[in-house]
């Protein structure tokens, strides 16, 4: 008796879980790497399973001495804002780059005072940041 009650137990418990996950209509995954971050989603409404896969590219920052260099892949075509800062916030460059499927920047400090500079990407509604600090 007790081992039927268990046994009964065991497939009861599996049936709800298993009922329980068959109603979650999405399930997403993401993804982040250096470069960029990768969104898969699943969708089973109505019977049917969509796999919607969206990829966000990240700029690729590369330091070299005292210069720094940009690389966006811009496929949207986007305008791209690049704005460069010293630590007191006060904006150095100012640049809008319109209508460019590959954005490449290079930027020198090689003559900069001494001091730490953010350089701000923003392409749409993302915005990213690096950092160069000049000895």
């Amino acid at each position: 008796m007790k081992t039927n009650l268990k046994f009964t137990v065991l497939i009861a418990f599996m049936f709800a879980t298993v009922v329980g996950l068959a109603k979650e209509p999405k399930l997403s995954s993401m993804t982040e790497g250096p470069s960029n971050s990768l969104i898969v989603e699943l969708d089973s409404k109505n019977k049917k399973t969509a796999l919607k896969r969206s990829e966000n590219t990240k700029p690729v920052f590369r330091k070299k001495g005292s210069r720094l260099f940009l690389n966006l892949l811009n496929l949207d075509g986007k305008d791209v804002q690049i704005k460069v800062y010293d630590s007191d916030n006060r904006t150095l460059f100012s640049e809008v780059i319109e209508n460019e499927s590959i954005v490449t920047k290079a930027f020198n400090f090689e003559s900069a005072h001494e001091d730490r500079y953010t350089v701000v990407v923003k392409d749409g509604k993302n915005t990213y940041y690096d950092y160069i600090v000049v000895n």
